[in-house]
């Protein structure tokens, strides 16, 4: 029997992601014809004419779809790069500006566990001329895990990729977008790797797992079944450590499908449905207002240029009495030197200060907020991290290279040199959603 919770988790996101847009014409393709009709019945609520094909050769004869579905009909091409830039560039001209486009591919029997990143790092930046000139792709909304495949099947590598059909800019930038930005410099495989190393396996933040679960602690009691969301969750130990520690369920989101895609792999392994994944943008992703008992981030919103917009995102989310806590790169009060300016413009960092943290979050409408400056801490942290890496270098040599070696000891004593200056800070912050009035 074919699920209808799947093609109605489609129509999920058509609905948050059309805002407001017409939804006639919805295109599926579908090579199993059964599951193609479970879409017409699950749109049936737009009123729409949904049309089903069973062929990606059919693809061609498609044009300005509102809706365009593909329903696990890519498993013959997503090992070939020429046919799959020949599937996307008929996907982008199927659409209309404007439209949805929605994938749905089970990875689970794919020798590479981690496809599911080099499948977003394809469709994130393919880039088409349309017939009137203009430079069109695929915008990235989210791309989940089926709810379906995780709870009924215990299958946590079946995903919805969701996209906008959108006109771009030209641009001659070596990374296209900023997710694609974020895995070509910071979090290559390699990278993450000897971040992992440094930092402890499942963690690529500074004190790894005993320092997440002391700064977790700091929420307060949790209740299993309780809900958070974990911003930045990159390779997923701090999501599996509050869902194993606490009976907490987790929804983590990372813009790195690097990251995720390592995250995603361990999850398929380890079978908790308590915890799920999504490669998204905290800006852009519509989570459900009132729906968090808690938001966690560790070391990630300095990557976020909005701070005010994501403090609001943030308190819609979280349910009356919810509780936000984070961890942030910050600036501290002395004057920037000329490196650290630009370190941060290398990383791409949006540092704010702890003064200009709690203004934000006062405006917002939190309450209890509190503020800590933790630099002592991290100043700690990195000298024994450092330690770590010179006293078991030969360990690390058989893993990775002398560059990879140079890299994290030269980042690490850069680092240090940032704190003596108070340039560089690690700044905590934890407020909470005041209740109705």
């Amino acid at each position: 029997m074919s699920s209808l919770s799947i093609p109605r988790q489609s129509l999920y996101y058509v609905n948050k992601v059309t805002e407001g847009r017409s939804v006639s014409n919805v295109q599926v393709v579908s090579p199993c014809q059964k599951q193609g009709q479970t879409y017409v019945t699950a749109f049936t609520p737009l009123t729409s004419n949904v049309q089903v094909h069973t062929s990606l050769e059919q693809l061609s004869t498609i044009r300005n779809a509102d809706v365009l579905i593909f329903n696990n009909a890519l498993s013959q091409i997503i090992t070939n790069a020429d046919l799959l830039t020949d599937f996307l560039k008929n996907a982008t001209n199927a659409t209309a500006i404007g439209g949805t486009v929605i994938i749905r591919e089970d990875l689970k029997d794919c020798s590479d566990k981690r496809q599911v990143a080099r499948l977003t790092d394809y469709f994130d930046v393919f880039r088409t001329t349309d017939s009137d000139g203009n430079n069109t792709g695929l915008d990235l909304y989210t791309v989940d895990q089926v709810e379906h495949s995780n709870y009924v099947e215990q299958n946590f590598l079946d995903f919805i990729f969701v996209f906008r059909k959108k006109v771009f800019a030209p641009t001659t930038d070596a990374t296209i977008t900023f997710r694609d930005f974020l895995d070509k410099t910071q979090y290559t495989n390699t990278g993450i790797d000897a971040y992992e190393w440094m930092f402890g396996v499942n963690f690529i933040s500074p004190g790894g797992y005993d320092e997440n679960l002391k700064i977790i602690k700091r929420f307060g009691d949790f209740k299993p079944g309780q809900t958070m969301l974990d911003i930045g969750v990159g390779i997923g130990g701090g999501a599996r450590q509050v869902a194993d520690e606490f009976g907490v369920h987790v929804h983590g989101i990372d813009l790195s499908s690097n990251m995720l895609a390592i995250a995603l792999e361990r999850l398929h392994e380890e079978k908790d449905s308590r915890v799920k994944y999504s490669i998204t943008d905290a800006l852009v992703y519509q989570f459900e207002d009132n729906s968090f008992d808690y938001v966690f981030s560790r070391d990630c919103i300095q990557h976020i240029p909005d701070t005010e917009k994501l403090f609001s995102r943030i308190y819609k989310a979280l349910k009356p009495g919810g509780k936000v806590l984070i961890t942030m790169y910050g600036k501290g009060y002395g004057e920037q030197s000329d490196k650290f300016k630009t370190y941060v413009a290398q990383r791409a960092y949006f540092l704010k200060n702890l003064k200009e943290i709690a203004d934000i979050a006062n405006k917002t409408g939190f309450v209890n907020v509190q503020t800590e400056n933790m630099t002592p801490r991290f100043k700690e942290i990195l000298l024994e991290e450092r330690g770590h890496l010179e006293q078991n270098e030969a360990e690390f040599m058989s893993k990775f290279t002398q560059r990879e070696r140079d890299s994290l000891i030269s980042g690490w004593t850069d680092k240090l040199g940032y704190i003596e200056k108070d340039n560089h800070n690690w700044n905590f912050f934890l407020a909470q959603k005041p209740f109705p009035k």
